[in-house]
């Protein structure tokens, strides 16, 4: 049996679902491929989601500790923390996700969602293992591969052991440790360690580099490292990891210091987030023209693949790697693919919010990276400390950063460190992406006390007799 369709996609996450829901909605056939249990891939079951509920959990943990400073009287004591509940509460919130993933796709009558294996044969041809039934073949006009990433382990003896985890495990821990090692300091090590701190566990942090974070703005991620260090995470920097030893209930990480000396680290768990790569196992990629590596599979500027009509988006293409940026590679592939005129969209104007404590939010270029393309550029800096919301709430300890562009004011990237930074990151986008001017940026009328107000606060602060500082 061979079954006909106009697109394929592989992979039913923030990459391949959207693009499959908008072809379908235009009356493409569309046949939707999903591996796993259910619509919504890593960031859902192994990323975005599982890590912001525990995110949540810990931020009203640290609210309850910090009761007292807003005149709040609770019972004496440390609050007990229920893994097992929150466990479940991570559980029921992505059902209830995925069955709403599901239930969207099956309202469109053109698209055929189906779990299992497929594995390409040729250009047209590919091979689908249903989770429940029997292979068969489907044919397809164009593919799209949205297989997204894995956590990579490190080439490090011993890595791989019983009490090695990575962040697709982490989640579904049986209990709370009491100590736990993390080896990398990327934005899924920096917001483990601090959820895990918040909770009470003993948590050291080892990075290979002389900073975390390394794509981050270098004063900002400096700030944060300072609040890692209060909230007792112990932070390792120039960490070389030479090996991981079991050690009954848990495992030693023996690493090495910039001066070459020895040390070793214990943790009931050791947690590697070292990076990320590319899906492309078991995709019959071989079998077409495709070029791909570990690192992802090869495009061009309209994310078409070495084989005509097969296309790739999200993560398996390499960096970036976000569920918000795969979403708007697949969107406008979607318009691109029905005929429609498209902008794809650029890394040098894309978004991030990593959810550490405080928040930090990204947006555009950084000073070094603006310099770098050859931009003559000013950076205007708000300090959280005098800005009102942030005294209301008790977190005036954060830093907005606006890098504009010399001599046209334009604005190039944004970059913040401070508690509810994520709901204003959308503004920072479009400022970036739009290429607003600091003038406009400061006319735009914001509500007042409110974060959001700190750009036009800061875009007061360029001296410009356009208006008064």
């Amino acid at each position: 049996m061979t079954k006909k369709y106009d697109v394929l996609v592989v992979g039913g996450g923030p990459g391949g679902t959207p693009v499959a829901m908008a072809l379908a909605a235009a009356q493409r056939r569309v046949l939707l491929v999903e591996r796993g249990a259910g619509l919504g891939g890593t960031c859902l079951f192994e990323g975005c989601i599982p890590s912001k509920i525990l995110y949540e959990s810990a931020q009203r943990l640290r609210a309850i500790r910090r009761a007292a400073e807003f005149g709040l009287c609770l019972s004496p004591g440390e609050p007990h923390i229920d893994w097992q509940a929150i466990v479940a509460r991570k559980d029921a919130v992505l059902r209830q996700r995925a069955q709403w993933a599901l239930d969207r796709a099956q309202t469109i009558p053109a698209l055929d969602v189906r779990f299992g294996a497929v594995a390409l044969l040729n250009q047209r041809r590919a091979l689908l293992k249903p989770a429940s039934g029997e292979p068969y073949e489907v044919e397809f006009a164009s593919a799209i591969i949205a297989t997204g990433s894995k956590s990579v382990r490190p080439a490090v003896l011993g890595s791989g052991l019983a009490r090695m985890i990575t962040s697709e495990q982490v989640f579904d821990l049986e209990y709370l440790p009491r100590s736990l090692v993390v080896v990398g300091a990327g934005p899924v090590g920096v917001e483990l360690s601090q959820i895990f701190a918040a909770f009470g566990v003993r948590v050291t942090l080892l990075e290979a580099g002389l900073s975390i974070l390394g794509q981050v703005d270098e004063e900002i991620a400096r700030m944060l490292e300072v609040r890692m260090l209060h909230q007792g995470v112990s932070l390792v920097l120039d960490a070389r990891v030479t090996r991981i030893c079991h050690a009954g209930g848990g495992a030693f990480v023996q690493y090495r210091d910039t001066a070459g000396a020895a040390h070793e680290a214990y943790g009931e768990y050791v947690l590697e987030v070292t990076g990320r790569e590319a899906c492309t196992e078991e995709l019959g990629l071989e079998n077409t023209a495709v070029r791909y590596d570990r690192h992802g599979i090869r495009v061009n500027h309209v994310l078409e693949t070495d084989e005509p009509g097969l296309y790739a988006v999200g993560d398996v293409v390499g960096q970036p790697m976000f569920a918000h940026w795969a979403s708007a590679q697949s969107l406008v592939l979607a318009h691109y693919l029905l005929g429609q005129p498209v902008r794809f969209p650029e890394p040098a104007v894309n978004a991030a919010v990593i959810f550490s404590i405080p928040e930090i939010g990204i947006a555009g270029l950084t000073e070094g990276e603006a310099r770098k393309a050859g931009h003559e550029i000013e950076v205007v800096r708000y300090d959280f400390s005098v800005d009102a919301r942030a005294q209301v709430a008790g977190h005036a300890d954060g830093l907005l950063k606006v890098v504009y562009e010399r001599g046209t004011h334009r604005v190039l990237g944004v970059h913040a460190l401070g508690e509810g930074i994520a709901s204003i990151m959308g503004e920072a986008a479009l400022a970036v992406g739009a290429g607003i001017t600091m003038e406009a940026l400061a006319l735009i009328i914001h509500p007042h006390p409110t974060l959001s107000e700190s750009f036009a606060l800061a875009a007061h602060l360029v001296p410009t007799s356009v208006f008064i500082p």
